[in-house]
């Protein structure tokens, strides 16, 4: 390899590298942002600390590189240790913001406020992704925009949840009686919810509550279903949902704030539709 095509592989590396990490900085940016809204130390020092680490400046200078490496270490042992620190923070912040919104509405919300709830939102959308709950994380990002029609997506995830497979296997069961010689066979609808997320919350955060729809088609000695399901992504005044767990600490997310900005018009509601299809002697579905 010549010395121009080593320049030329240092210099694409050199500006990928900071591409990477510019975007990560942009991430932790926007969690440092929340962290001040919301007024939680540790989450701030914790955020400046891999703001520096990640920042795309000085990446030739050792020195600094071998700095950055130990704070980064430094803050990853100091959010495993004390992962229930942010959690109370936040958990303060938001129930502050839930007294307010149920005492006096929508309209009792500061501009300060608001940005937090807002910011809450895209933290979920980004960062939702990373902690378990993907889909979840793709319903909140579309709350940022208006739409009248229906947001359909291709997975089947919600096999995931026991209460999903228990629909399916009754469809399954309704099937097994029915005659084959036709195209396809409609079944009837079905509405989920759960009242817990233990166990099952990727689903029950994503999908809380459902309407079940499937057709079945005769595909040799077994049939296919097409599922479909249909959820409103939307918050709702008083209600709470369970977002993390760290050791015995969990965040249970009030959704009064984030109903208030609905109804303030900052975040828009609309129906999330999930579709899949499976075979009724699919592994899963034992």
């Amino acid at each position: 390899m010549s010395i121009a095509d080593r320049a030329f592989i240092k210099i694409v590396g050199k500006l990928i590298l900071t591409v990477v990490m510019g975007l990560v900085s942009f991430f932790v940016l926007l969690l440092l942002f929340g962290s001040v809204l919301i007024g939680g130390l540790f989450m701030i020092i914790f955020a400046t600390i891999m703001l520096l680490v990640f920042l795309p400046a000085k990446l030739q200078n050792m020195q600094i590189t071998i700095s950055r490496i130990i704070l980064g270490v430094a803050a990853i042992v100091m959010i495993i240790m004390f992962s229930d620190l942010p959690i109370r923070e936040a958990q303060k912040r938001f129930d502050g913001l839930d007294v307010k919104v149920m005492k006096s509405g929508p309209k009792s919300l500061t501009l300060k406020d608001k940005l937090t709830v807002y910011n809450a939102n895209l933290i979920i959308s980004i960062y939702g992704r990373f902690l378990g709950f993907p889909e979840y994380a793709k319903q909140s990002f579309g709350l940022t925009s208006k739409t009248k029609a229906p947001r359909s997506r291709k997975s089947d995830f919600a096999l995931k949840s026991p209460k999903i497979v228990g629909v399916v296997n009754n469809w399954i069961f309704l099937l097994k009686k029915h005659r084959r010689d036709v195209a396809f066979v409609m079944l009837p609808a079905r509405t989920v919810s759960w009242q817990t997320t233990q166990g099952d919350r990727r689903v029950a955060l994503a999908l809380n509550p459902v309407k079940m729809e499937a057709k079945g088609c005769p595909v040799g000695n077994r049939w296919r279903l097409d599922c479909k399901a249909t959820t409103r992504m939307k918050y709702r005044r008083g209600a709470r949902r369970v977002l993390l767990l760290a050791g015995n600490k969990k965040f249970t997310l009030p959704e009064s704030p984030f109903w208030a900005l609905q109804e303030e018009g900052w975040l828009k509601p609309y129906t999330a539709i999930w579709e899949w299809s499976i075979f009724s002697d699919d592994e899963r579905l034992k």
